[in-house]
């Protein structure tokens, strides 16, 4: 069955995790770690268990449910581990999938060792899980760069939506469902056609990039949110078509959030942009493993 915490129990929940990624000391740290902990009634509801009627706990996994009115429908959950079986923390994650409403599940294994990331990723790739290693980057829009070579950037409409659509299509390589498509642009709260950019060339020249973004909240100071950003295929070799797009849209976004700032978390598998990113001052936190099962 699975169970959330009580309050007295947290101390002991985060040795089993600290434990599980190889600490030596994982009571001491718990026992210094839970002082810290301003909310413990909420971190301990948002900690589950997985255990037969009567047995010990055999996993465990924190998970924060999107609430019912949440643009975005994302079930994320952290610090995983499991005594003795993996398939006991499948149990865990699945049943907490059936319990919540969603649209996407991330799982951060944020400090989990190698061989344990992929003891998980190998049970939960069942479950139709995908690892990844990805890196959040946040760049201060006060601190744009010279533009040097604009593109023109076109805010999204409806009447440019499948276009929109067929060019992300072609751009990752894969094609995007109603699910997918709809998931994106409440990836980072409402959405905001206005954070949505087509780029060219020029107003009547054709489409050759994309910056698809969101924002939580709106003002000089915002912080808006990098969902997807890419070229056409016919310009995937090129680092400055795709060096042009970022710096276009770091100019776009300063101008209507000047004390604001851009986030993004970028998969390992797309190397170029992140290196792109780093040498125009985004400050990149170290890379995690990740997995997600998102809309198909």
């Amino acid at each position: 069955m699975v169970r959330s915490l009580q309050p007295a129990e947290l101390t002991w929940f985060m040795a089993r995790s600290i434990a599980f990624i190889g600490h030596v000391d994982p009571h001491g740290v718990a026992q210094r770690v839970a002082p810290l902990v301003r909310d413990t009634r909420r971190d301990a509801a948002n900690s589950f268990i997985w255990q037969t009627d009567e047995g010990a706990p055999r996993a465990g996994v924190v998970a924060l449910a999107p609430d019912p009115d949440d643009d975005d429908r994302t079930l994320r959950m952290a610090q995983p581990w499991f005594d003795g079986h993996p398939d006991d923390l499948v149990m865990l994650v699945t049943a907490l999938c059936e319990r919540f409403g969603h649209e996407a599940v991330v799982v951060d294994l944020v400090g989990v060792p190698a061989h344990r990331v992929e003891q998980v990723s190998a049970v939960l790739s069942g479950e139709g899980f995908d690892l990844d290693v990805v890196t959040t980057l946040r760049f201060e829009l006060a601190d744009v760069p010279p533009l040097g070579r604009p593109l023109t950037l076109e805010a999204w409409r409806p009447g440019i939506d499948a276009a929109a659509r067929e060019l992300v299509s072609r751009s990752e390589g894969w094609s995007l469902s109603d699910a997918r498509w709809a998931w994106c642009k409440r990836a980072y709260g409402p959405f905001r056609p206005d954070l949505w950019f087509v780029a060219s060339e020029a107003p009547d020249r054709p489409a050759l990039g994309y910056a698809l973004c969101g924002a939580r909240a709106v003002g000089v100071e915002a912080t808006i949110g990098l969902i997807a950003a890419g070229v056409a295929p016919e310009h995937r070799t090129s680092t400055e078509m795709l060096k042009r797009l970022v710096l276009t849209l770091l100019h776009e976004l300063a101008g209507a959030h000047p004390l604001g700032r851009l986030e993004t978390t970028l998969s390992g598998r797309d190397p170029k942009l992140i290196e792109i990113m780093r040498s125009l001052g985004f400050d990149a936190e170290s890379p995690r493993a990740q997995l997600r099962r998102l809309p198909s």
